[in-house]
């Protein structure tokens, strides 16, 4: 194991007591995977989203530079 995956004894220690006492991390594995699902069709929603947040930040941009007007261009 290399020094930058190895986990300090202050941490291993006490993580694991309370991994066997109450089972957090069949809890924490089961909901990570809710939280960060890896089928290839979320890749779509989250597309979507960013699209979505593109939108909203350019078209808040573009609100401050309008200038109505009734002239021909």
């Amino acid at each position: 194991m290399s020094d930058m995956t190895a986990v300090p004894k202050a941490i291993a220690g006490p993580s694991s007591y309370l991994d066997d006492r109450i089972g957090a991390g069949t809890f924490l594995k089961r909901n990570m995977r809710k939280i960060f699902p890896d089928h290839w069709s979320f890749l779509l929603g989250e597309i979507a989203l960013y699209s979505f947040i593109i939108l909203l930040l350019s078209g808040t941009f573009l609100t401050f530079f309008f200038k109505p007007s009734m002239m021909h261009v």
